[in-house]
């Protein structure tokens, strides 16, 4: 094993050293190409240039004039650099670097076609001005972008200055170069009617008729670029404006280091991907060391890690006693690898749960509002982002709403049933004697507004941040329902907002410990049920979910009361599913619909759209067939699956030991967070196109899945109780799944983000799109046949 590690190391050590001498050729070659570039630059006439006509050519009318009498030695430096970055697709095919192979192609193939197909094949296109604003735009970009590489690799670092250069000159060069291409491209399309100018061969002359031919095909080729541009060139250079935002940020002040933090590795860095790796890994070796050893064989675990989450899932499936180990490895190792730092000492997360006995001073607010008697879901029955009137659906409304989702399959029997019996049962919307805990009580997701609706005593643990205090304290007084909170100090005045809005509040980052303290005693006497609701993005996911999770079992060891767990499930994970459900997602894959046409495009520039949504079945050890559902989407990252699988294993463990546990799949939800971004907003936008999707509004999505809280606790037979048979833990989260058509769709979810995107602008701007193709196939009918 260490010979092992030595020779990867010394592979490593290679190919970072041919990669500098590869960026560092490349950076010398392209410099001297703008070199010469510059060198050919001459005035104009109108200027006072002295070089006849007949040796300098002009771009821009005759703004920028050069001297050909360099433009053999230019395109001989041309071809061979331009050429060389062939290398760079195998660079990404081998893992040399990170990328995709596909748009590693796309981008020096442009190039290529370029340099070989229109330059060398028309050398009259050397004759135009746009040919040196093209190399002079490539070669000062590729300059720019190769010390970048080279120093980045030597330093670990590319210094502001060029890091400035690259993110901002590209504002200028990327147009530049983009209009001199299609210039070039377009002078290129006049290349057999030149040739016949020139008397270089007539059509009647039969020995020519290869050569018309040859340049008839040449003709199309060179369509086929220019109509590559508006499909590449808008997505480049959008991406580098969000990349110079990222890049060229000032850099904020290193957070603390205090808290629940991921643990230092060798190289001195807290490596988030391979202590995740390292967590799937251990939750696996109690029952398939080889499984565990092929997960840490996985080179990009980046990319790479939505198999392994499948895996696991199936090994869960096996039995239960699988399963649970499966789970209590996980957990275990997480609880001893993760760090807690304070005052300059570290320690393991689980040895800082025993050695901090501090606590919080506890306050509450009652509400005076009215106590809602009838349950309430508001829904606006247009499919986002169209918007329409929002009814408020109760009784008999909310019963047909139910219903059509059942039969569209956006949602399982199962959930409706569940809603639909808190409806119906009046003495359960009365929650006054309930005690719920709520990690981010004022999450976009969490059920804070149902519960306080329906009288409920909501313990909020939330951050110390007025703003949020201010929101907390304006909703409870509005309410019939409660809130209990945590303060540092006594002698706060819980009639006064002010002072409570500026004192209440905790850190599920850095006061774990005192939190966990403070809910072990919090309201003597009465059952808690626990809502992990708190969310971050990235690896804050993971630190997140691991803290809840380490005050979870804390008080779930020591308070004396019943302790119930609750969690909203992501429909973007893998889960088991009914067989009714896995043929309901055959049946719609075999539909025919405008998804799939459009699709079959898009599927020709990425291969991974449009993945039906069937995973091989797993046979347990009993001979019992399970149907996996794989809704992962590679792009949220394995630190977001990792989060999930932190609260499903902690989950499956606590109803084994007698908990009841509510933790029902939502639904994908235009939540502000999410929809800010363009991307996600069209790709929702577009997700009813897919029979049977549809995007939740965040207030649907809050009532549903309150309702299915309020049965889950409420319901003595519902699955969430753990009197409620049920033959493997796994199949916990089934039950009650409001999954928005996920698990019924014939597509993985993961798989259809572009070709649903594609599809809202083109229902959304399809007459402006064509008019934008007609005009420019106007204008090339037009150029070609006047120029």
């Amino acid at each position: 094993v260490c010979r092992l590690f030595v020779v990867c190391a010394d592979m490593v050590s290679v190919v970072e050293g041919y990669l500098v001498f590869y960026n560092m050729v490349l950076a010398f070659g392209w410099a001297s190409l703008l070199y010469v570039v510059l060198v050919s630059i001459r005035l104009p006439a109108l200027l006072g240039g002295t070089d006849s006509a007949s040796d300098v050519v002009c771009a821009f009318g005759d703004t920028v004039c050069f001297s050909v009498s360099l433009k053999e030695k230019m395109f001989s430096h041309l071809a061979i650099f331009q050429t060389a970055a062939i290398l760079e697709i195998f660079h990404v095919l081998f893992k040399f670097v990170g990328g995709k192979v596909f748009t590693t192609f796309s981008q020096v193939f442009s190039r290529i076609a370029l340099t070989w197909f229109i330059c060398n094949v028309d050398t009259r296109t050397m004759n135009t001005g746009y040919f040196y604003t093209m190399t002079f735009a490539w070669a000062l970009t590729e300059v720019i972008r190769y010390n970048s590489y080279w120093l980045k690799i030597v330093t670990g670092d590319v210094p502001y200055a060029l890091k400035w250069c690259r993110y901002t000159f590209f504002i200028v060069l990327y147009p530049l170069g983009v209009y001199s291409e299609l210039k070039n491209n377009f002078h290129a399309l006049n290349y057999l009617d030149e040739l016949k100018a020139e008397g270089k061969f007539a059509e009647d002359n039969e020995e020519n008729t290869y050569v018309t031919r040859l340049s008839a095909q040449y003709h199309y080729i060179i369509y086929f670029l220019l109509l590559l541009y508006p499909l590449i060139f808008p997505q480049l250079y959008m991406y580098m404006f969000s990349q110079r935002g990222k890049q060229l940020a000032k850099k904020r002040p290193p957070p603390s280091d205090d808290g629940i933090q991921f643990p230092i590795d060798d190289k001195g860095k807290r490596s988030t991907s391979l202590f995740n790796q390292k967590a799937f890994a251990a939750s696996l070796i109690p029952v398939n060391v080889n499984a565990a050893l092929k997960v840490m064989s996985e080179k990009k675990w980046r990319f790479g890690y939505a198999k392994h989450v499948v895996d696991n899932v199936k090994l869960s499936c096996k039995n239960a006693s699988d399963c649970l180990s499966i789970a209590k490895a996980g957990l275990e190792h997480l609880h001893n690898n993760f760090m807690f730092n304070r005052d300059g000492k570290t320690m393991t997360l689980r040895e800082a749960m025993g050695e901090y006995t501090g606590s919080f001073h506890t306050l509450e607010i009652k509400g005076n509002g009215k106590l809602r008697t009838e349950y309430e879901v508001p829904y606006v029955a247009t499919d986002y982002p169209k918007e329409s009137p929002e009814k408020i659906l109760t009784g008999d409304a909310l019963a047909e709403q139910l219903k059509k989702w059942v039969e569209k399959g956006s949602i399982e029997p199962s959930s409706a049933d569940a809603i639909q019996k808190v409806a119906e049962t009046k003495e359960w919307l009365d929650l006054s004697d309930k005690y719920f805990v709520l990690f981010g009580a004022t999450s976009a997701m969490g059920p804070l507004d149902v519960l306080l609706a329906h009288g409920a005593n909501v313990i909020c643990v939330d951050l110390d941040r007025p703003f949020i205090w201010k929101k907390l304290v304006t909703k409870v007084k509005n309410s019939p329902g409660r809130i209990i909170f945590p303060v540092r100090n006594a002698g706060v005045d819980a009639s006064s907002d002010e002072d409570v809005i500026n004192n209440a509040g905790c850190n599920l980052f850095t006061d774990i410990p005192e939190i966990c303290n403070w809910l072990k005693t919090v309201c003597e006497g009465q059952d808690l049920i626990i809502g992990s609701y708190a969310y971050l993005d990235g690896e804050k996911h993971v630190r997140l979910s691991i803290a809840m999770d380490a005050i979870i079992d804390g008080v779930m060891s020591s308070r004396k009361t019943n302790v119930s767990l609750a969690y909203l499930c992501s429909p973007t994970d893998v889960f088991v599913v009914d067989e009714e459900t896995y043929e309901a997602a055959s049946d719609n894959y075999r539909k025919k619909s405008i998804a799939k046409t459009v699709g079959a495009l898009v599927k020709l520039f990425n291969k991974n759209a449009l993945v039906r949504n069937k995973v091989k079945h797993t046979v347990a050890d009993d001979t019992k067939v399970y149907r996996i559902n794989d809704g992962v989407v590679v792009a949220q990252g394995p630190n977001y699956a990792l989060a999930k699988r932190i609260q499903h294993w902690r989950a499956m463990i606590a109803r084994a030991e007698g908990h009841t546990v509510s933790s029902n799949i939502a639904p994908s939800t235009a939540t502000l967070s999410v929809v800010h971004n363009a991307s996600f907003k069209a790709a929702y936008g577009g997700f009813p196109f897919f029979h049977p999707f549809e995007v939740a509004r965040q207030e649907t999505s809050n009532a549903v899945m309150g309702a299915l809280l309020i049965h889950d606790v409420c319901n003595p037979s519902a699955a969430s109780n753990p009197n409620t048979e049920m033959d493997n833990p796994i199949n916990l989260f089934k039950f009650g799944a409001f999954h928005g058509g996920v698990w019924r769709c014939g597509y993985k979810v993961g798989s259809i983000g572009e070709t649903a995107a594609l599809l809202f602008y083109l229902s959304n701007y399809g007459i402006q799109f064509l008019s934008v193709v007609g005009a420019a196939a106007g204008g090339f009918y037009y150029y070609s046949n006047n120029m």
